[in-house]
């Protein structure tokens, strides 16, 4: 953590994003594996599906295939099959081969009277001698080098007994394969010798596989099963005794395409979303900061503005009472000393000579009345002297309260005591420094009006700002006279002197500030827009907005108005004695 700490901001914030982004990509990845993986495990059970589907069809239609072969080779031996068995004729009447493969008539001793001599035909009519009625399905053999099998029927009503036999080679098991439109696999018949007897390709035919897929084929095992990575769908499909094995590979590439593809697709989704997520968070970010700062602010303002309102509540009524009462007592005390107070100094002495005066003509006063006055005329002297030390103390001491009362309100909450005349002279001066005041003639009136307890740069700060929105007003218009006047003469006229009043003065519990500009006034429609947070367009570095002076104002029991004159505006500004 020290070490944490020793690093510098900008570190800190790269290594955090670099921890995020580490962690989102992780996510990111777990996440894609998972969905791959259910991806490849949802393909894989519809390949399956797919497997398991084709091999049950492939043994649906061979069972019905071999059913029809049957059915027709017995309803051939009912009839034709008979009368040749009859005639013992060789040749081939017309529409006999039905289609592909052979067919045969043979006597008891399983001689061919009817179509070619095949010794394999022999050999596997051979093996279905139990046959008595009905039709069987001999084994496999091997006719000119391809694999064959027969289906013997038993002629029925013939003079002599015989069978009628036709011959299911490997081209009519490979139209079975052949007649299913799914090409992506490779089918395959097995009989159980481990040889092709059907296929899509003809080179496939009589060859001998003897692989773990064909040993739990023969062994009697349906379903799905994978050897080297390749998928088979195994099955068979019982024919009388015998049975004909089936297998289907999947040898196409779609499912690992389709995975491939997926992923990339996958991929490139998480990314835009990745993307998109990560922008969304930098807005949200900065949105959540600009919030905060906002949020700050705010609080911030209202705290000021619960300072300023207890202020107004508590602080200065107080404040302003307590001036109000020092400024009394200063005064009276200023009254108690000197002036013709002074007079009656020396009174009593003055008496106490026109005695002696006439006591020396024989009339007056005795020696001791006059010694009496004397006496009386010093005590009072001393005395008056007394009084006029102790009443200079206390008013020294009223100006000390005075002074401390002010600091103490400036230091704790930036209120002292505020001559308004003295703001708006200052306020004028800062107007002639900062603003175009060259055509403004400014008229200054000023009652004397008693301090008030505010904070004097927020004052400062209302006055100017109305100073300086009077100004602006005034230069619009003369502008637009201006421009006026060139578009109709085509010369620049001298510009009219505008006029800027500025008075004080004092009323019943107020004190009344205004200040009048010949700017043209303000739109009474627009009158509640101005006092709004975001319409003013001022800096407020040096001054306040109308919204600001009046939020202001309201703190310290003040008012402002805006009224229109004849010629432009006046600010009436009410502040509480």
């Amino acid at each position: 953590m020290k070490q944490w700490a020793l690093l510098k901001p900008g570190w800190q914030k790269l290594i955090l994003y670099l921890i995020v982004l580490g962690v989102i990509v992780f996510l990111a990845a777990v996440l894609q594996w998972f969905v791959v993986r259910q991806f490849s495990v949802h393909l894989a059970e519809i390949q399956n599906e797919q497997l398991q589907y084709e091999v049950q069809e492939l043994s649906s239609s061979i069972t019905e295939r071999y059913a029809a072969w049957q059915a027709e080779l017995k309803e051939l031996s009912s009839s034709l099959g008979r009368d040749m068995l009859n005639q013992g004729t060789r040749q081939y009447p017309e529409g006999f081969k039905r289609e592909s493969g052979a067919f045969y008539v043979l006597d008891e001793q399983y001689q061919v009277m009817v179509g070619l001599d095949n010794r394999e035909m022999k050999s596997a009519v051979q093996q279905i001698k139990w046959l008595q009625n009905g039709c069987a399905v001999s084994s496999f053999a091997t006719e000119d080098h391809q694999p064959a099998q027969y289906i013997a029927c038993r002629i029925q009503g013939a003079q002599m007994g015989g069978f009628m036999v036709r011959t299911v080679d490997a081209d009519m098991l490979s139209g079975i394969i052949k007649s299913k439109p799914v090409n992506q696999h490779e089918t395959l018949f097995y009989n159980d010798q481990f040889k092709v007897v059907a296929s899509r390709n003809t080179p496939d035919i009589n060859r001998t596989d003897i692989t773990g897929v064909t040993r739990r084929l023969l062994e009697g095992n349906t379903g799905v099963i994978e050897d080297d990575g390749e998928k088979h769908g195994i099955g068979f499909s019982r024919i009388g005794e015998e049975a004909l094995y089936i297998s289907v590979q999947d040898v196409s590439q779609d499912t690992t395409q389709r995975i491939s593809s997926f992923r990339k697709q996958l991929w490139m989704v998480m990314a835009l979303i990745l993307f998109i997520l990560w922008a969304m968070l930098v807005q949200f970010r900065k949105r959540i900061v600009k919030d905060a700062i906002v949020n700050n602010q705010v609080r911030d303002q209202r705290r000021d503005e619960d300072m300023r309102q207890q202020q107004d509540t508590y602080y200065l009524p107080l404040m302003q009472t307590i001036e109000q009462q020092l400024q009394e007592l200063q005064e009276q005390t200023s009254r108690l000393t000197g002036g013709d107070d002074l007079k009656l100094l020396g009174f009593y002495h003055d008496l106490a000579n026109r005695f002696e005066a006439a006591s020396s003509q024989g009339k007056g006063a005795s020696h001791e009345e006059l010694e009496y006055f004397r006496e009386l005329n010093e005590n009072f002297i001393q005395g008056r002297l007394r009084q006029e030390s102790s009443l200079g103390e206390l008013l020294m001491g009223v100006r000390g309260l005075r002074d401390e009362l002010e600091v103490k309100m400036h230091d704790n909450s930036g209120i002292s005591f505020t001559d308004m005349n003295d703001v708006l002279s200052e306020s004028l001066k800062w107007a002639n420094r900062s603003l175009n005041m060259k055509n403004i003639q400014v008229i200054l009136r000023q009652e004397p009006v008693p301090s008030i307890a505010a904070q004097a740069p927020m004052l400062y700060k209302t006055i100017q700002g109305l100073l300086e929105n009077a100004v602006q007003a005034m230069d619009q218009v003369e502008e637009l006279a201006e421009n006026q006047e060139r578009s109709r003469t085509g010369s620049r006229s001298k510009r009219k002197s505008q006029v800027l009043k500025v008075s004080s003065r004092l009323e019943e519990g107020e004190i009344i500030i205004i200040i009048e500009d010949t700017g043209g006034g303000i739109d009474d429609k627009m009158r509640w827009s101005y006092f709004q947070p975001d319409y003013s367009q001022n800096s407020q570095e040096y001054t306040f907005s109308l919204y600001h002076m009046d939020a202001y104002l309201k703190t310290i029991g003040g008012r402002l108005k805006l009224r229109n004159t004849d010629q432009g505006l006046q600010a009436i500004v009410r502040l509480r004695r």
